[in-house]
């Protein structure tokens, strides 16, 4: 099935009301921007009746607009949330060293291993080995906090 081209009005959004050169996602992220309270709302309602408003011609929100308004929520809403955590120090280099990409790999390796082990011991003989399915357990786990270091 071939896609559809949309016109140069289209595009522009010089047939829907909107500024000339805006698209919906920038019309719905000028909206955003002027009302940031309703990305922290789960109800699309007050955006939607407000893009109604600004488009007197419509009478109902098409499909296109309400899909690309959650795409654009979710963007934003994302990129808030990157924003919060630790700052990285200039002082680190770069590019990663190779030495910790090998180490991990080694570490994941370790990691399949020791659960093989695990599984064989627990089949083999669950009660009479729970001691060394403990500390095969044991030795799993901390190879797992090892690699999220």
């Amino acid at each position: 099935m071939a896609k559809r081209s949309q016109t140069t009005q289209a595009a522009t959004g010089q047939d829907n009301g909107q500024p000339e050169g805006e698209n919906i996602s920038g019309y719905i992220r000028r909206v955003f921007k002027e009302n940031p309270k309703w990305l922290g709302t789960r109800s699309n309602d007050e955006i939607l009746a407000r893009w109604l408003k600004d488009h007197p011609g419509e009478k109902e929100v098409p499909e296109r607009v309400k899909k690309n308004l959650s795409n654009v929520k979710s963007l934003l809403r994302n990129k808030l949330r990157k924003k919060s955590g630790k700052p990285k120090k200039e002082s680190q280099p770069a590019e990663p060293t190779p030495a910790p990409r090998s180490a991990a790999r080694g570490l994941e390796t370790l990691e399949e291993q020791l659960d093989e082990c695990l599984t064989l011991a627990k089949n083999l003989d669950r009660e009479g080995l729970s001691s060394v399915i403990n500390l095969l357990r044991r030795a799993r786990n901390e190879v797992v906090w090892k690699m999220g270091e």
